[in-house]
């Protein structure tokens, strides 16, 4: 499922059994997955991740979609987006480094497809759609169904193999 992972440099790493990527990459390429694993109602001129620029996960992110595509259309990613900006974008990452927003930024996106991604602990549970949560070695989309499928996104049975689900 992670397509992008073959292409995130390796980690200096002395023994074959130690992990070869580390949680902020993990992270990055599931919300870069995402993208071809959701289907959205509508499309844009482009398509929108947006992130905090306090996260380690979006610089890596910034790497992966440099130059890339989804359905024909160029990725483009907006680093601390304003309100107004937060209805445009397809995926909405919200780091634990910015739980502060997170009821304000739930908010302004309720109505609109817009996908949320956190690792905030409970987002699932706050209204939020997926949570990457780190299960010890390995990272693991929790997904609540319920909040994904409102706004008439479609998951991918293959994400949805891989996730755990919550009703």
């Amino acid at each position: 499922m992670l397509l992008l992972l073959g292409c995130l440099p390796p980690l200096q790493s002395a023994r074959a059994d130690e992990p070869r990527f580390n949680e902020t990459e993990l992270k990055a390429a599931y919300l870069y997955n995402f993208a071809y694993f959701i289907t959205w109602p509508t499309s844009n001129k482009a398509f929108l991740f947006c992130s905090y620029a306090n996260s380690p996960v979006t610089g890596v992110l910034a790497k992966l979609i440099e130059g890339e595509r989804v359905n024909d259309l160029p990725i483009r990613l907006i680093i601390d987006p304003i309100p107004d900006q937060l209805h445009e974008c397809q995926v909405i990452y919200i780091p634990a480094q910015q739980e502060r927003i997170l009821a304000a930024t739930m908010e302004f996106v309720r109505p609109f497809p817009v996908l949320t991604v956190s690792d905030i602990a409970d987002f699932e549970h706050r209204g939020g759609m997926i949570r990457l949560a780190n299960d010890g070695l390995r990272v693991q989309p929790v997904i609540q169904l319920k909040n994904v499928t409102r706004t008439g996104l479609a998951i991918s049975s293959k994400l949805l193999r891989s996730s755990r689900l919550i009703d």
